[in-house]
């Protein structure tokens, strides 16, 4: 056998362990994936908030726009209690016009 064949036997066996290593791979990720899925079955995601609060920042800080339901679509601000809510509204955040928060915390005038 010449040098240049014994080469070639030396690639093809390594592109031969590399197809088993490929493979060996794409089953383990196959399997992980599984288990996630099946994790994500068992541990549904938490609930949404009951309020959030939209803000933006600013140059000394984030300020307060508006406050919304919780499971508002307008929003994925931070999370609110309800004290905290009304608090907000009866300071003067803006309600959201689409969720009216103000209406679910009896707020309305």
């Amino acid at each position: 056998m010449s040098d240049l064949e014994a080469r070639l036997e030396s690639w093809r066996a390594v592109r031969a362990w590399l197809g088993w290593q490929q493979k060996l791979a794409e089953r383990a990720i196959n399997e992980l994936e599984a288990e996630l899925a099946a994790e994500a079955v068992r541990w549904p995601p938490p609930p949404p908030p009951d309020w959030k609060l939209e803000s933006i920042r600013t140059g000394s800080g984030p300020k307060a726009l508006r406050v919304h339901v919780g499971d508002c679509a307008m929003s994925g601000g931070k999370p609110l209690g309800r004290e905290e809510a009304r608090r907000m509204l009866a300071e003067g955040v803006e309600p959201c016009p689409y969720c009216s928060p103000e209406n679910a915390l009896g707020m309305t005038s």
